[in-house]
């Protein structure tokens, strides 16, 4: 085909089942045409087996580990598209997803990206996951002005991402770090368009459950991101991990009562499960404060 519009990166390792999935969504049913599809296959030998139903898509192998801001980098090295868009192997992206970001770049939008929904919505610790990781992208949230997005669900033009120089080839929070950079040089560049949707498979065990969270606490701590000094001395010490608890919590229940009323009700049946998500966070926050030893892999 001749030069695609867009090109979609999908950095994947071990997930080949849900990758299959994900593709499907990518279908030209669903999305239409004019687009490619490129998977980096980070030391996962059986995502090759799945190539389906997108016409315009290639396989990269890695020999070695890549984490994902690596394969996000070489996908992009790799497209051909005006814009590149970066979904997750775990993600599915609905009807429509392609034509929703093309045009919200198109309008002048620098990085775009939209709700991430539950894959499994019945699944109380998957429902968890993702309401702890993407209460900022939540179901209800208008159209407007957004200053971080997630790397499972984001557009963007080649030429603007070649400038930011890719991201941080690091074992997590790449996503943070690319938001960050692109900020400083487009304050009101980035646009969350509820349109430009994907459902996400959160994690459906607790052990992996938790070590994600620790993770993601502990990402933070290092960066210290969004945290005052202040803020940085009190979640560093061990009595205050309670209160760090219940301010995130108390978040992410505001969050989700300004735009989604209707999973209020299903958001505080969960608190027991977020509690304890909460719990890891924080003692990841702390230890990422403190400097101390990364926790497990959280894949």
């Amino acid at each position: 085909m001749s030069d695609p519009r867009c090109s979609v990166v999908i950095p994947c390792y071990r997930q080949a089942g849900s990758l299959r999935s994900c593709i499907g969504g990518l279908a030209p049913a669903h999305q239409g045409d004019g687009f490619e599809v490129i998977v980096i296959d980070g030391g996962c030998e059986a995502s090759i087996a799945c190539a389906g139903p997108v016409p315009s898509m290639r396989f990269i192998r890695s020999e070695s580990r890549l984490w994902p801001g690596a394969a996000r980098n070489l996908g992009a090295r790799a497209s051909r598209g005006e814009f590149v868009l970066f979904l997750d192997a775990d993600c599915v992206p609905e009807p429509g997803w392609i034509r929703a970001a093309s045009a919200g770049l198109q309008a002048g939008a620098r990085l775009v990206g939209g709700p991430v929904l539950d894959l499994l919505p019945t699944h109380p610790i998957a429902a968890s996951d993702n309401l702890l990781q993407f209460v900022e992208c939540g179901a209800g949230r208008p159209e407007g002005p957004v200053t971080r997005l997630p790397s499972c669900n984001l557009g963007i033009r080649r030429v603007d991402f070649d400038a930011l120089g890719g991201f941080a080839e690091v074992a997590a929070a790449e996503d943070i770090l690319f938001s960050q950079a692109a900020l400083s040089r487009w304050p009101d560049g980035f646009r969350f368009l509820p349109t430009m949707r994907v459902r996400h498979l959160g994690r459906t065990g607790l052990q992996a459950f938790l070590t994600h969270q620790t993770w993601f606490g502990y990402s933070r701590g290092r960066l210290r991101n969004d945290l005052t000094l202040r803020q940085q001395r009190l979640a560093a010490s061990p009595v205050m991990l309670p209160a760090v608890v219940a301010k995130r919590l108390g978040y992410i229940l505001g969050r989700t009562a300004a735009w989604n009323p209707r999973g209020l009700a299903r958001a505080v049946g969960l608190s027991p499960l977020l509690i304890v998500g909460l719990s890891a966070y924080a003692i990841g926050l702390r230890r990422g404060l403190r400097g101390g030893p990364a926790p497990g892999e959280p894949w």
